[in-house]
């Protein structure tokens, strides 16, 4: 085919490909784009489903809070009048017990506060209208009123209601504070998952928090735009007056009056979309543009073919005749080591191998032929090894080599790869210059002989020099040099030769001054004081430094003139001592100032404040103590904890101004300095400032992590103490109190909180000589089984009989007992008494013992109890051991191993409490639990309200269906004892079946029970 069709033929089917790759991006463009707007619809309806998941599980928490409240306050009451006391006390229990708001509150008709969890509360009153508590149900007799803005914590809440009536004291609102800031953190881990925005609205429109948190839309009501749907359906919402397109879902609450909507801009749902569509135009124009290109490279390489051939045969015979006049041999060989060519000369080199050198021949033939012709004498009588040894250095890509001829004469040769695999080789005719070296080397043999005794005493005397640790430097009467080492040039930074004989001793530190940069004033003070010293004739030592390097220098006068010194480079030493001078008074870790260092300081600062009073600035101090910190550390590890410290600390040197001083005082806690004439105002809003900037989320070793501060303060004076210890005590005691508050906050010192704290440290010293004196006693409570209607098993319980206190109530002694770790005796002293008195029991009867969260992280739990048993003659099936759900939510693998531990013994598992904490379908799942106890406010009301039967039911139904065995706590009247068994609960205890009994007490019960049941057989 000529040139002219093959370039027709080439510009069509370029066409063609052009048009079909215009067609193709087009179809395929709108693919991708309807593709990209269906997984955007369908994340943003997930992301809202997931939303209104959430928002229901923590509205569902709070109306179950309220619902239950009532039977708390009459639990707590015991039949008499409540009093707000007592009912404080029911509300502080209850918050502290849940995460999921930050106030309980009971509030009579009027707007008068009668109760609250917070004593903050209880002192400054409603913290929003009364009228708004009566705002129309969104579900039942529940109500939610705001947001407002709560003026005590300047933050937006919402307030959940529900009313209710207190014997004695008539109709009552009870309500719950829930922070906006808690729903927009229960929020915000979705909406950063999916990029969209999340708003929780009413129905009308009105926002009551959003992720994003909008600070000035809480409480603004939107219009609903056209097209509006809440069937949690995704739908577009155009854009007008300059708003963006978006994409919305809004999905109605299980509290109807409430909505989700979950939004994203159209923009950045269609965001990968526009950057792939601009990279396919790209590609394809780039394609189109290749095509184009490749089809004008092949018309012009079509027209240049008959050119090319012409030139390429040129182009050979001009290389043919360029090696074949080269002066030395050349040779190629191919990819397969074959010969391609070679010129005369090389056929001369080799005579005796000229007869192998026909293309074709392989590299290896052509060395193992000459060897066997005499071509190689080097080569010896393993022919074989020779022609290997020749290979490998040939691959290798060695240096050049040497081979003798047979005729005498020597060759450098040489053999570079080509880039196609092949090889290239250059034989040189050596021979003149190997008789030229040899010449050479004998002339230098005898030269060499001549000095070599001058340069051995020199040599000696210049390897000590060089060897020495330190520089030196020798300087004649004449003030020229005599000599310097190496180690002289090198501490100085000179040149080789740099310092050489004769050199004046000033031009040389002139030179060295020269070359020494930001370090010329330590070089000008040496010459400076050496030159005192040698103008004195005088011995000295001195060390010079600077902020980078420290010199020390020993100058000594010469009997015959002159003088000698040496410098040491003593830079490390010196670091090393301000290093340990550093660490003494400062905390290696996160390198602020230690309890030393920051006592002195505060004392210092409390003297000067006393001194000069009429200056009005005053002292105060801030003790910090990290809120979940050891949870961090056990979790992500103590490597992980220590970057949580370091990044803790960098925070706090932000919040604080260059007059305070920020120090760690050891583990989590820390402590700053800071005066100010505001005090104590702006001690407050330091600690605020803190709290904020802490509770930020951390990147830690690839996780996230979350943690808080609590601060106490303390104010130099009265009350914050005139002294650094005072001080301290004080700041402790406020820490303690803000701690008790919830965390998270602040608490600043009175005298009040001294003696409250003084007052618990009492009570935690008599608990401690409790334990010595035997004052605990046990009591037990029965448990009957419903199917048969005997008594099946007691629980034991403590209680605690004070000489002078009385009897003081378990729900006081036993947080105190887990805070200071007096639990673990005394919960061993517990259940070795316990299973002391079911021994003696009827085979059969269960004893059941609560255990603490705190027993259950300690070390040897499953040996400990294995020893009671075994010192009792109790046999493992007849123990039960009672957890709470709040030890699940300190769960862990070593916990989970030490319960199935102990069932492996043949211990049983209950749940106690179940449904007042964080309830999970996956802790009776995942955790080794033989029987659930459903807690006795859901029994207590469950003959008068519908809910509570159903949740008993509930859980009585799952727990027969996963195996588990139920049992109903708090039965107090015959009705409800009908109900729980109607229910499908196996077993019950309480106040009906019976009050706790001292052990005898319990023996003739079930002495009693058997008869009875004997009898009816």
């Amino acid at each position: 085919m000529s040139s002219r069709r093959l370039r027709v033929g080439l510009r069509l089917s370029v066409a063609l490909l052009l048009i079909a790759m215009a067609a193709g991006s087009a179809l395929l463009l709108e693919r991708m784009r309807s593709a990209a707007m269906t997984a955007a619809t369908e994340g943003l309806e997930q992301a809202a489903r997931a939303a209104e998941a959430a928002v229901n599980r923590h509205f569902l928490q709070v109306d179950s809070t309220l619902a239950g409240l009532p039977a708390l306050l009459r639990t707590a009451a015991g039949g008499r009048g409540l009093e707000p006391a007592v009912a404080n006390a029911v509300l502080r229990d209850l918050n502290v017990q849940n995460l999921v708001f930050r106030d309980v509150l009971l509030v009579k008709p009027g707007g008068e506060v009668w109760a609250a969890s917070l004593a903050s509360t209880r002192q400054a009153g409603l913290p929003l209208e009364a009228r708004l508590l009566e705002a129309p149900p969104i579900a039942g007799s529940l109500s939610v009123a705001g947001p407002v803005r709560n003026p005590q914590t300047s933050e937006w809440s919402l307030f959940f209601a529900r009313p209710m009536r207190v014997p004695g004291h008539g109709r009552l609102i009870a309500a719950v504070e829930v922070p906006v800031q808690l729903i927009t953190g229960l929020l915000s881990p979705m909406g950063d998952a999916a990029k969209v925005r999340i708003l929780l609205e009413r129905a009308d429109g009105q926002l009551l928090a959003s992720v994003p948190h909008d600070e000035a839309g809480v409480g603004r009501i939107t219009p609903r735009p056209p097209g509006f749907r809440a069937d949690g359906v995704a739908f577009e919402v155009p854009g007008t007056d300059g708003a963006t397109e978006t994409i919305e879902v809004v999905r109605t609450a299980l509290y109807r009056s409430i909505q989700l909507r979950v939004t994203r801009s159209l923009a950045d749902a269609l965001a990968d979309w526009a950057r792939d569509r601009r990279w396919l135009l790209v590609v394809v124009a780039g394609a189109a543009a290749l095509l184009v290109c490749f089809a004008i490279a092949m018309d012009i390489a079509l027209r240049q073919r008959e050119r090319m051939e012409a030139e390429r045969a040129r182009a050979r015979a001009v290389l043919e005749n360029a090696i074949e006049a080269m002066p030395d041999g050349f040779v190629m060989w191919d990819a397969e080591d074959r010969l391609v060519t070679c010129n005369r000369r090389f056929r001369e080199l080799y005579e005796a191998s000229a007869a192998l050198l026909v293309p074709g021949t392989r590299f290896a033939e052509v060395m193992r032929g000459g060897a066997l012709r005499g071509q190689y004498p080097q080569c010896g009588p393993d022919v074989e090894a020779f022609v290997t040894e020749v290979m490998a250095w040939r691959d290798s890509d060695s240096p050049p080599l040497e081979r003798l001829l047979p005729d005498g004469r020597w060759l450098l040769v040489s053999e570079r790869p080509t880039t196609d695999g092949g090889h290239v080789g250059i034989r040189t005719d050596i021979t003149p210059i190997k008789r030229a070296m040899a010449d050479l080397a004998e002339a230098s043999a005898r030269a060499e002989e001549a000095t070599a005794e001058a340069q051995i005493q020199g040599a000696r005397f210049q390897a000590a020099l060089d060897n020495m640790s330190q520089g030196l430097c020798m300087v004649g009467p004449d003030a020229k040099v005599i000599v310097c080492n190496r180690r002289f040039e090198e501490i100085f930074g000179l040149e080789a030769d740099s310092a050489a004989p004769g050199t004046p001793f000033d031009e040389l530190f002139t030179r060295i001054r020269g070359r020494s940069g930001s370090r010329s004033r330590l070089v000008r003070s040496i010459h400076a004081r050496q030159r005192l010293l040698a103008s004195a004739g005088e011995a000295g030592d001195f060390l010079v430094e600077d902020p980078e390097r420290a010199l020390a220098v020993a100058h000594r006068p010469m009997r015959s003139g002159g003088w000698v010194a040496t410098y040491e480079d003593a830079t490390e030493r010196t670091h090393a001592e301000a290093q340990v001078r550093f660490l003494a008074h400062h905390d290696s870790l996160t390198r602020l100032p230690n309890r030393v260092l920051f006592r002195e300081r505060l004392e210092a600062a409390v003297r000067e404040a006393a001194e000069n009073q009429e200056e009005g600035e005053a002292v105060a101090l801030l003790c910090l103590d990290l809120d979940r910190f050891k949870q961090v550390n056990d979790t992500l590890g103590h490597p992980a904890g220590d970057e949580l410290l370091v990044s803790a600390a960098h925070r706090l040197r932000s919040c604080v101004r260059q007059t305070d001083l920020v120090a760690r005082l050891g583990g989590d806690e820390f402590a700053i300095l800071h005066r100010s004439a505001r005090l104590p105002e702006s001690s407050e809003a330091l600690a605020r400032r803190i709290i904020e900037t802490l509770a930020a989320p951390y990147d830690i070793a690839g996780s996230r992590a979350v943690v808080g501060v609590s601060v106490g303060i303390a104010v130099a004076g009265s009350e914050g103490g005139a002294n650094a210890d005072a001080m301290m005590k004080n700041a402790d005691v406020a820490l303690y109190r803000a701690k008790a508050m919830g965390r998270g906050t602040f608490c600043r010192y009175d005298q009040a909180m001294g003696s409250a704290t003084l007052r618990r440290l009492g009570l935690e010293a008599e608990l401690r000589e409790a334990l010595t004196r035997d004052q605990f006693r046990l009591v037990y409570q029965p448990v009957r089984d419903l199917g048969s209607g005997q008594v099946c098993g007691f629980e034991a319980l403590v209680r605690w009989s004070h000489p002078g206190l009385g009897q003081v109530s378990p729900a006081e002694f036993i947080p105190l007992a887990e805070e200071t770790g007096l639990i673990l005796p005394l919960g061993e002293r517990i259940l070795r008494t316990a299973c002391e008195a079911a021994a003696d029991w009827p085979r059969g009867t269960r004893l059941a013992v609560n255990l603490s969260p705190v027993q259950l992280r300690s070390v040897g739990l499953a040996g400990m109890v294995a020893g009671a048993l075994e010192a009792a003659g109790l046999e493992p099936s007849r123990l039960e051991l009672e957890i709470t759900e709040t030890a699940l939510l300190q769960e862990s693998e070593e916990a989970l191993a030490v319960l199935r531990e102990l069932q492996a013994m043949g211990v049983s598992i209950a749940l106690d409490d179940f449904g007042t904490g964080y309830s999970s379908l996956r802790h009776l799942t995942s955790l080794p639990v033989d029987r659930i106890k459903i807690d006795r406010s859901f029994v207590s009301e469950i003959g008068t309200r519908a809910d509570c039967r159903a949740v008993v039911s509930s859980v009585a139904s799952l727990a027969r269906q996963l195996g588990l065995a139920t049992t109903a706590e708090g039965v107090e009247t015959a009705e409800q004892l009908r109900l729980v068994q109607a229910a499908g609960c196996t077993e019950a205890q309480g106040y009906f079946i019976s009050k706790p009994l001292a052990v005898g007490d319990a023996v003739a019960l079930l002495q009693q029970d058997s008869g009875a049941h004997a009898n009816a057989a």
